[in-house]
C-alpha cells in the first residue's frame, strides 16, 4: 500500500490487495451508515456506541496492515 498526496492536493492510496480495498471500504460504509447520527452540542459527530462491525481474521490483518500504513503517512 502507497499512499501519496499529490501536487494538486489529492492523495491516491494505491496498491491494495482486494482485502484490504473491501475492509476498507466495508468499514467506512458501516461508519456512515451507523455512527455519526447527530451532531453533538459542541458541534462533533461521535461515533456513539452503536459502531458495530464483525471482521475474519483476514479482514482483520488487512485493517492492521492499512493502519500501520497510515500511522507511517503521518509520521
Amino acid at each position: 500500500m502507497k499512499i501519496t498526496v499529490n501536487k494538486n492536493r489529492t492523495v491516491t492510496i494505491s496498491g491494495l490487495t482486494e482485502t484490504e480495498f473491501y475492509t476498507l471500504t466495508g468499514i467506512t460504509d458501516i461508519a456512515d451508515r451507523r455512527c455519526f447520527s447527530e451532531r453533538d452540542e459542541d458541534g462533533q459527530w461521535y461515533s456513539n456506541d452503536d459502531f458495530v462491525l464483525a471482521l475474519t481474521d483476514e479482514q482483520r490483518g488487512a485493517l492492521a496492515k492499512i493502519g500501520a500504513e497510515i500511522r507511517k503517512f503521518w509520521e
